[in-house]
């Protein structure tokens, strides 16, 4: 026998916990703001090469870590002789330049390259050009897919739907970077974008799948009401997309512990896992509950 969940029956308390996530989400950000890390703020790279064996990352970060003129600074391995170590200040002076030197354990050679402010702040403008395009795209995209989808909620209100679950499913993850950007000095950089955007892209695809579920019983189940049908899309759906999460977080949770040590790996794959949690919770219990409560809102508005 197959157990069926009602999805809409507590989705006032869905979109509680959701609206409470993104308020502290929203409050994390202006209260703490983002950690940006030098790919955006620009700052200066070492790169150093071992002659010999390299000495464990922990090591280093411990010896490093002592240095007090160095803020904000990244540790990340380079194949099995090399790492690179990542600091805020654009200009190194000679004393801070050797004092790494001294506190590094080894023989070793160095480079030192510099990452222009300006740069960083083209790459951060193009990263907010690509994330806003994405949405815009996919809001058209589902607006388009589901044009011919039957009444009684238009093809838009899918694609506002969705919308607003990017955005949920992005600010959530920002506002937790934010406060561990601030209590954990955790930064953002190309890779946790890239994690962003990979969760926007796995969000979209449950919701079209579910979407689509609901698109095909429309079509065929006429005798149920419309919060029915999405209920029993959403039970139809459940199994596939909860798959689809857990078997990316089953991989997520090696690699986390796989990357200790490669910060920006580490940080990588920490967002992803919160970003495909989110996403599962934003596709399965407030996107198409959402479709219901408009719904329900224009049936009660046309009675009164």
């Amino acid at each position: 026998m197959v157990m069926v969940m009602n999805f809409i029956k507590y989705s006032k308390l869905y979109f509680a916990v959701a609206l409470i996530a993104v308020g502290l989400s929203v409050y994390s950000l202006f209260s703490f703001g983002l950690n940006l890390g030098i790919d955006f703020e620009g700052g200066s790279m070492i790169t150093i090469s071992y002659v010999g064996e390299r000495p464990q990352i922990d090591e280093i970060r411990n010896a490093v870590s002592g240095i007090n003129e160095i803020s904000g600074a990244q540790i990340q391995s380079l194949g099995e002789k090399d790492f690179t170590l990542k600091i805020k200040e654009k200009d190194i002076s000679s004393e801070v330049f050797s004092a790494v030197l001294n506190v590094l354990p080894g023989e070793f050679d160095t480079s030192v390259e510099t990452i222009s402010p300006v740069v960083g702040k083209e790459l951060k403008d193009k990263t907010l050009a690509v994330i806003g395009g994405a949405l815009i795209a996919m809001l058209l995209y589902i607006a388009l897919a589901f044009n011919s989808v039957s009444k009684p909620i238009s093809s838009i209100q899918y694609g506002i739907s969705s919308t607003l679950m990017l955005f949920h499913d992005l600010i959530i993850p920002l506002g937790i970077l934010a406060f561990l950007g601030h209590y954990y000095d955790i930064q953002i950089n190309v890779p946790v974008i890239t994690a962003l955007l990979t969760i926007l892209g796995y969000s979209i695809n449950n919701n079209i799948v579910i979407f689509d579920r609901i698109r095909e019983n429309l079509k065929t189940e006429f005798k149920l009401s419309y919060s029915e049908i999405v209920n029993k899309s959403l039970n139809e759906t459940f199994v596939r997309c909860f798959n689809t999460s857990f078997t990316v977080l089953l991989v997520l949770i090696p690699l986390y512990y796989f990357f200790v040590n490669e910060e920006s790996l580490k940080y990588f794959t920490l967002v992803m896992g919160i970003g495909i949690f989110i996403g599962f919770f934003s596709s399965m219990f407030l996107s198409s509950p959402l479709l219901v409560s408009w719904n329900n809102y224009r049936n009660k508005k046309k009675k009164s």
